[in-house]
C-alpha cells in the first residue's frame, strides 16, 4: 500500500502553531530592530526558545507562565502594537495557545474535568457581572486602549480557571506548579534581596535601564515608607511596588512553608528551606505589614491543622523580631499601624471614607473600570473588597463573596482526606493557605484584584485553580502521583508524537 502524506491532525496543528509563533517573533525582531534597538532583540532569543518548548504541553506553558509573574512581573513591549503586551500578557496567550492544540489533540479520547457547578456558575456570574459594569461605566471616562487590554486581561484570567483547573487535575501537573512557585518565588526573592543591599546608586542604575520596558526611572525606583527616604527603604524587587512584591512573595511562602515541614516534599527538604530563607528574608524587607501578618497566620492555620512543628518556629520568629535591634524600628512602624498613628493608615482610613460614598452613590453595578462620573468621587482604595464594589457594585462583590463560599465549601469536603495523605496534604495546605494569605490582605490593599496589576491577579486565580483542582480530584490522586503530564497522555493512549497508540 502507499504510504499516506497526509499529516494527523494533531501535528498539522501543532506545525501551524509554531509557525505562528516563528513569524510573530520573526516580525517583533524585525520591528525592534529598525524602529527601537537591535539589541532589544537579543532578549527574544531565550523568549522565543522558552515559547516553543512551553507550546508543547499546556503544563509547560503555565510553568512559563509562573516564571513570567514572578521574574519579569512588569516588563512589556518597548515597541508599541497599539497597545504594549507584557511577558505574563504572551505568557497567558501561550498558556491558552498550547491548552487548544491539547484539546485539539485529546478531543475524542480524553473528556474535560468536571468543574464543580458550586464554583462554576458563581465564578461565570463572576465575568458576567465585570462586562455589565465595564459597559455601562464606559460613558464615564475615556475609552483608552490601556484600559481595554487591562480589561481584557482579567476577563481572561477568569476564564482561565476553568482550563488550568482541568489542567490541575493530574497530580503532575499540580506538582510542577508547586516547584514553580517555589523556585521562581526563590529567584524573585533573591533578586529583591540584591537590589536592596547593593549601593543605591547602582540600584537605581540598573532599574532605571529598563526604562524601554515599562519600568520607572530615576531616584523614584526606590522605595521607602512614606516615600521618604529618611524612613525605612523598602524590597521591590522587578515588581516595582513593593506591597505588590510583598503579596507575591506571601503566596510564594505560602506555597514552600508546608512542604519544609512536609513527609514528602515536592523538592528535597534542603531545596525547599533554601527557597523559603530568601522568601521570608525579602518579604520582610518589603516592610509590608498586611503581608507579613496574613502569612504570619497563615503559617499558625497550617500548624494547628497538620504540622504541629511550624508552632514553635513562629514563637521563635516573634521572639526574635521583639528582640533584635534590627527590627526595633519595624516593630514600631507596626505599633504606629496598628495605633493609626501613621500616615499611611491615616491615608487608608481616608481612603474607606471616600470608597464609601462612591458605593452608596452607585450601589448595584459601581462607576466601572474608567473612571467616576463626579468630580469629586475616584477610584481607587486600599482595600480589595471596597474596590471591587467601587467598580463593580454591591452586585459584583456579593457574587465574589458567592464565588468565594463555593471555594471554600469544595475545600472543607476534601479537607479530612487531603491532611490525611502525607503526598497531597502540603499541596492542599499551601494552595489553600495562599488563597487565604491573598483575601486577608485584601482587607487592607487591593492588587489582588487590581486592573493595574495583571501579574497579582494571575496568580491569585492560579492558586484558587490549584485549590480547587485539589481538592476536586483528591480521591484519584494514587494514580496520578507517579506520573508526569507526558506519561499521563500516554495513559490516556497517546505517543509522544501525538498520535493515537493502535490497538
Amino acid at each position: 500500500m502507499r504510504r499516506s502524506l497526509t499529516l494527523p491532525t494533531n501535528e498539522r496543528a501543532q506545525r501551524i502553531a509554531l509557525a505562528l509563533l516563528c513569524a510573530a517573533v520573526g516580525l517583533a525582531s524585525g520591528a525592534l530592530a529598525v524602529l527601537v534597538n537591535p539589541v532589544f532583540v537579543l532578549p527574544l532569543i531565550p523568549l522565543a526558545v522558552g515559547a516553543v518548548w512551553a507550546m508543547r504541553t499546556p503544563e509547560r506553558a503555565l510553568w512559563l507562565l509562573i516564571a513570567g509573574i514572578s521574574i519579569l512581573p512588569r516588563v512589556a513591549s518597548p515597541v508599541s502594537i497599539g497597545f504594549k503586551p507584557t511577558v505574563v500578557d504572551v505568557a497567558l496567550l501561550l498558556f491558552l495557545g498550547a491548552w487548544f492544540i491539547e484539546r485539539t489533540r485529546r478531543r475524542a479520547q480524553a473528556p474535560t474535568p468536571r468543574f464543580p457547578g458550586v464554583l462554576g456558575y458563581p465564578l461565570a456570574a463572576l465575568i458576567f457581572v465585570a462586562v455589565a459594569a465595564f459597559i455601562a461605566g464606559i460613558p464615564n471616562g475615556p475609552l483608552t486602549t490601556l484600559v481595554l487590554r487591562r480589561f481584557g486581561e482579567l476577563i481572561l484570567t477568569l476564564a482561565s480557571v476553568y482550563i488550568m483547573t482541568g489542567i490541575f487535575a493530574a497530580f503532575a501537573a499540580r506538582q510542577l506548579a508547586v516547584k514553580a512557585v517555589m523556585l521562581f518565588g526563590a529567584l524573585a526573592a533573591l533578586i529583591g534581596l540584591v537590589l536592596y543591599v547593593i549601593p543605591d546608586e547602582t540600584a537605581m542604575r540598573l532599574l532605571s535601564a529598563l526604562r524601554p520596558f515599562g519600568y520607572p526611572e530615576g531616584s523614584g525606583v526606590l522605595r521607602y515608607v512614606l516615600d521618604d527616604p529618611a524612613q525605612l527603604q523598602r524590597a521591590t524587587g522587578l515588581w516595582i511596588d513593593p506591597n505588590a512584591f510583598g503579596g507575591f512573595l506571601l503566596v510564594a511562602g505560602a506555597i514552600t512553608l508546608p512542604q519544609a515541614f512536609a513527609a514528602r516534599p515536592a523538592l528535597p527538604r534542603l531545596v525547599v528551606l533554601g527557597c523559603l530563607a530568601p522568601i521570608g528574608l525579602a518579604l520582610v524587607l518589603t516592610v509590608s505589614r498586611g503581608a507579613m501578618i496574613a502569612l504570619g497566620l497563615v503559617a499558625l492555620l497550617i500548624g494547628i491543622v497538620k504540622y504541629r512543628r511550624i508552632l514553635p518556629l513562629i514563637v521563635v520568629v516573634l521572639l526574635a523580631a521583639l528582640a533584635l535591634p534590627q527590627t526595633r524600628e519595624l516593630i514600631a512602624h507596626f505599633a504606629d499601624g496598628f495605633a493609626a498613628r501613621d500616615l499611611a493608615t491615616q491615608m487608608r482610613v481616608g481612603e474607606y471614607k471616600d470608597a464609601f460614598r462612591l458605593i452608596e452613590r452607585y450601589p448595584i453595578f459601581g462607576v466601572g473600570f474608567t473612571d467616576t462620573p463626579d468630580v469629586d468621587l475616584y477610584i481607587g482604595v486600599s482595600n480589595m473588597y471596597l474596590l471591587i464594589a467601587q467598580q463593580m457594585g454591591l452586585l459584583g462583590l456579593a457574587v465574589f463573596v458567592v464565588t468565594l463560599i463555593g471555594f471554600f465549601g469544595v475545600g472543607a469536603r476534601a479537607m479530612r482526606s487531603a491532611l490525611r495523605d502525607d503526598t497531597l496534604a502540603p499541596i492542599w495546605l499551601g494552595a489553600h493557605g495562599a488563597v487565604i494569605g491573598a483575601l486577608m490582605t485584601g482587607m487592607v490593599d487591593h492588587y489582588f484584584f487590581n486592573i493595574d496589576f495583571h501579574n497579582s491577579v494571575m496568580l491569585f486565580w492560579i492558586m484558587v485553580a490549584l485549590a480547587l483542582a485539589s481538592s476536586t480530584t483528591i480521591s484519584d490522586h494514587d494514580a496520578a502521583q507517579s506520573e508526569s503530564p507526558e506519561e499521563d497522555r500516554h495513559r490516556h493512549g497517546f505517543r509522544p508524537n501525538g498520535q493515537r497508540d493502535r490497538a
